[in-house]
């Protein structure tokens, strides 16, 4: 489908974000091993007392999510890390609850049992303060789905609006971004990462997708299946089944908001997440997507800016999905 492989410009491509995607991708280069082990000891040296990087959640998982795709073999680092989030899904006013929720259980607006909300306290200045740097720490280790620029969170003027959107104060960015670590670190079977999975579950809707009001929107949906990609169990189990069939459904349909984002950058981030399944569903989204992107594929193999290693190690994956 594609014009050309793209393996040989990401062979030449130089700095962290081409590293990463080789080592995801099983491809090496000379000097890629040394740029990890020069990684891990900054990590190593930046982690905090309590496990966490920054004090951050989502520096937090973003940094547990590089080291797997660096394939660092940071065991120690990683599980202080993993401890560090599972305190703080814990450490979430609607834990308890969450507990016995069962899918599908959240049908009211904006409820995700407390996790990183409530959804309220959006404008408060120290929420949009906090929200708009954990979303450009998502934006730093995910920039297929991070924001396209950073976000500020002090206004320019009365009629200036700032920090992150309220998918973010809503939850679910940052609840699935913690799952899916999780669930990268080793941590699925965790008895205490259960009660977010749950929420996770609970917040999907009767479209199969995933937004602050019961509908399912695209962009907000995307979150909700990497989340389950990343959990060996459900990733096989009815609930991707219906999420894998609400993201086709949007992309074959493409009306609306969706159709941009199927247009954009989204599409390599659908490409990218279908990728974790083998399942019918994922495997028609990986091919709509790649006849979409492939006729922006320039001479070189690359699909341009912005994300440029990004989308190329996205299509990868899709293509090694396809066993093609």
């Amino acid at each position: 489908m594609l014009k050309s492989d793209p393996t040989p410009w990401l062979l030449a491509q130089e700095g962290l974000a081409a590293v990463r995607a080789r080592r995801l991708l099983g491809l090496e280069r000379a000097g890629d091993a040394g740029a990890v082990r020069a990684v891990v000891r900054k990590h190593e040296r930046s982690q905090h007392a309590d496990g966490s990087f920054g004090g951050s959640v989502l520096r937090t998982a973003g940094v547990l999510s590089l080291l797997d795709d660096l394939r660092a073999g940071t065991a120690g680092v990683v599980e202080r890390g993993a401890d560090y989030l599972l305190g703080v899904l814990e450490a979430q006013p609607g834990y308890g609850r969450a507990k016995r929720l069962r899918p599908g259980a959240l049908t009211t607006p904006h409820d995700l049992c407390g996790f990183f909300g409530p959804y309220s306290a959006r404008d408060d200045a120290e929420v949009v303060k906090r929200g708009a740097q954990e979303m450009n720490a998502y934006r730093e280790f995910e920039p297929l789905l991070g924001p396209k620029s950073p976000v500020r969170w002090e206004r320019r003027g009365s009629f200036d609006r700032v920090g992150p959107g309220s998918c973010y104060s809503w939850g679910l960015i940052p609840l699935c971004y913690v799952v899916e670590a999780l669930c990268r670190a080793g941590r699925s079977g965790d008895a205490r990462l259960k009660p977010a999975v749950n929420v996770v579950l609970g917040a999907q809707r009767e479209s199969g997708g995933w937004c602050r009001n019961l509908g399912g929107g695209t962009p907000c949906s995307i979150h909700g299946l990497r989340a389950i990609g990343a959990h060996p169990r459900l990733r096989t189990g009815p609930s991707a089944g219906r999420a894998l069939a609400h993201m086709r459904s949007t992309q074959q349909a493409r009306r609306g908001g969706a159709a941009n984002w199927w247009r954009g950058t989204g599409v390599f981030a659908a490409i990218q997440a279908a990728a974790a399944f083998d399942l019918l569903a994922a495997q028609a989204i990986i091919r709509d997507g790649i006849a979409t992107v492939a006729p922006r594929q320039r001479r070189n193999g690359s699909f341009g800016a912005p994300c440029a290693v990004e989308r190329v190690a996205a299509v990868l994956r899709g293509v090694k999905a396809l066993g093609s």
